[in-house]
């Protein structure tokens, strides 16, 4: 009998699947009442786990289920909603995460509507609220129960500072019974090509120049390549995944975004864990040097060399900047 696999990440996670064939990408899977469809290598290892094994570590941050350790993205989408509208004050995303968690536990189960001394408790803990408009204290007051005790978690939507980046198809995250998959011969994949003024196949508004050790990375502001797929941010730059960095071993992975009918605040620094960014009219610059590593990855198997430490705001623009530049350690 073949293998059993759980999905454990979507919409409606918990369907199982017999894994029928793994010979060649995509998969061939069956359901318990016999039908049969295909999934696409990289979404089974990413998204289906075989019965009887954890989650990845990777989508420890977004488990809505503890007991069943899935992952409801509907769910996932609403409570980063509310941390975004927080975000935006804070400029911060570690920052708005704790207050989101204070002040509901501050305001309470019983009592929702004593925002007014919720507030003077957070003030007096050193809490700046003067931001924070009637609209936030509202939002926290009237929450649902279920997207409450996602935010009271210890666990929900905590990051961890410079995630590892693993390279797309890294057998590390390749369930226990799973082949290294085959392309079917009626699928052809176009190779990655260096083009001129180091642009990578298949990024978008991302071209790289190598000066030495240094790394100049340019943004053109003013282009958007439509909504992302959940609607919410329209896409102005991505490497499309992790790319490598033209002439080196250094990986990168990078993405600008700009959120839906939101002005929101402008960034306020242009300095991250090395990554210097300077604006000029809608051209982003940002520069990385190559020759500066900060330790390993919580995995160890990679060198962490820069990083945005997750999403931040382009320096005096409202877009937002994803950023990690990681090398394999050998």
């Amino acid at each position: 009998m073949s293998d059993r696999y759980e999905q454990f990440v979507g919409s409606d996670p918990g369907i199982i699947v017999e894994l029928v064939d793994d010979s060649v990408s995509p998969y061939l899977v069956r359901t318990d009442d016999g039908f049969e469809f295909f999934i696409n290598a990289d979404d089974f290892r990413d998204y289906y786990r075989k019965e009887g094994t954890r989650t990845l570590q990777r989508w420890a941050h977004l488990v809505t289920d503890p007991d069943k350790a899935s992952v409801d993205v509907r769910k996932m989408a609403k409570v980063m909603d509310v941390l975004s509208s927080f975000e935006e004050v804070f400029q911060d995303f570690d920052k708005s995460r704790a207050f989101v968690r204070e002040a509901l536990q501050a305001i309470g189960d019983g009592a929702r509507a004593e925002v007014g001394k919720a507030r003077r408790q957070l003030e007096e803990t050193g809490w700046d609220t003067a931001d924070l408009t009637d609209a936030h204290w509202k939002m926290l007051s009237t929450i649902a129960d279920d997207l409450r005790g996602l935010l009271l978690s210890d666990h929900c939507a905590v990051l961890r500072r410079f995630p590892d980046l693993p390279d797309i198809g890294n057998d590390e995250h390749r369930s226990e019974g799973q082949a290294t998959p085959r392309p079917r011969p009626s699928a052809k994949k176009t190779p990655t090509k260096v083009a001129s003024k180091g642009r990578v196949g298949g990024m978008k508004n991302v071209a790289m120049d190598l000066q030495e050790n240094n790394l100049i990375i340019t943004v053109d502001l003013s282009k958007e390549f439509g909504p992302s797929k959940s609607g919410k941010t329209i896409i102005v730059a991505s490497t499309e995944g992790n790319k490598t960095v033209p002439g080196r071993t250094e990986k990168i992975g990078l993405n600008v975004y700009r959120e839906q009918d939101k002005k929101g605040a402008k960034g306020r620094r242009s300095s991250f864990k090395n990554v210097e960014m300077a604006v000029e009219g809608d051209r982003l610059s940002i520069t990385v040097d190559l020759s500066k590593e900060f330790g390993p990855s919580k995995s160890g198997k990679t060198t962490i060399i820069a990083s945005t430490g997750g999403n931040q705001l382009v320096y005096g623009r409202v877009e937002k900047i994803g950023l990690n530049v990681y090398r394999k350690m050998e």
